[in-house]
């Protein structure tokens, strides 16, 4: 055999040697099922349909979630309905696959039992198809943020209610059947634990102070606001993730430059005082004025001027007091252990990550033969 032919059998063997070695590995990766970890759990109050697998999980402490309560239906901007229900509370999102054998109406009929047979009530139903949009289209609707939504085809769902739970499911098919499961535990935050201070920034992501004294004109806090900068320095100490921004207002007597200059310098001074005097850490802290452009009253009586003459504290990050105010005695301790993030492989296993990796890499190999 002359030199050009053993080269050839050699690349030839070579080849066959690594495409054989990625059937293999890519095979045992798609055959070893339990190499993939499930990322989530069955929420208590409905379970799964037999065979149903987890695609995608995500729950929240406390957020936003939505009932549809009629039939939606595109206006021209937006997909909307003319019912529906805003809710706040625990929200857990589950998507699941089933097997190709099992039909989006029967996975369908078969919730619309359990919820019956549960003692729960159906609020609304909408058989297949109730739209044939994608239903990503929808998200806006039921507050699903970025979470997954996908598919257009024999489009069922119902919104319903079992104890403090509510229930917005989907069911439709993309190649097989899917569930898209969104399930509210409605509860307030629970601002009986809390400072009003806490509790005003939980629920509206800022407050307005009328404790802290300054003499007219001037930019130095005066010894009587000790009793509001204390309050301030105990709530960022409770809430130790928590950042604020101090902003200052004034009323609109005098000139609106010099206001403004005013406003700047007393949020400051305040930043100062709570650093220096209280150990608030300074990076946790942001000051600004805005002199008279944000009036709350009308500046033309005493009694609004006043009003005006304010420091706004603004949460920067709210999410952190509306966690920690969720009702202890209502999180799942047990399910927040288990649950993985959506976005991590399992670490004893292959994630989906993996399989791109092995096949982009398969085919720089394969190209250099």
């Amino acid at each position: 055999m002359d030199k050009e032919s053993r080269m050839t059998s050699n690349h030839t063997s070579l080849y066959q040697r690594l495409s054989a070695t990625v059937v293999i590995l890519f095979s045992s990766m798609l055959f070893s099922t339990s190499a993939i970890a499930e990322k989530g759990q069955d929420h208590p109050r409905l379970e799964r349909y037999p065979g149903a697998v987890i695609e995608h999980y995500d729950y929240k402490e406390y957020e936003e979630g939505q009932l549809i309560l009629s039939k939606p239906y595109d206006n021209g901007d937006d997909w909307t309905a003319d019912k529906l229900m805003p809710l706040e509370g625990q929200v857990t999102y589950i998507h699941y696959e089933l097997p190709k054998s099992v039909s989006t109406l029967q996975v369908f009929r078969n919730y619309q039992k359990t919820i019956a047979k549960s003692g729960g009530e159906i609020l609304f139903n909408c058989e297949r198809p109730c739209v044939t949009e994608n239903l990503g289209s929808l998200k806006s609707l039921v507050k699903a943020r970025d979470l997954y939504m996908n598919g257009h085809e024999q489009l069922q769902y119902l919104a319903a209610k079992v104890g403090d739970s509510y229930i917005s499911l989907f069911v439709n098919h993309i190649y097989e059947t899917n569930v898209f499961l969104f399930i509210i535990d409605k509860e307030g935050l629970d601002d009986d634990k809390m400072s009003p201070m806490a509790a005003s920034l939980a629920k509206d992501g800022k407050i307005d102070l009328y404790g802290l004294y300054f003499d007219s004109g001037k930019e130095t806090l005066k010894p009587e606001s000790a009793p509001e900068l204390q309050q301030l320095s105990e709530l960022m100490k409770s809430y130790p993730e928590l950042n604020i921004l101090i902003v200052g207002h004034t009323d609109n007597v005098g000139d609106d430059s010099l206001n403004q200059n005013l406003s700047n310098g007393r949020a400051n001074s305040i930043q100062h005082q709570l650093s220096r005097n209280y150990g608030v850490k300074p990076q946790r802290m942001n000051a600004m004025g805005k002199g008279e452009s944000a009036p709350v009253a009308d500046n033309s009586t005493e009694s609004g001027r006043a009003k005006n003459r304010r420091v706004e504290i603004i949460a920067m990050n709210p999410q952190v007091l509306q966690v920690a105010m969720a009702s202890p005695a209502r999180q799942p301790n047990a399910r927040k252990a288990e649950v993985k993030d959506d976005n991590k492989d399992d670490e004893e296993g292959l994630g989906m990550d993996d399989v791109d990796k092995l096949l982009d890499v398969s085919e720089k190999l394969l190209d250099l033969f």
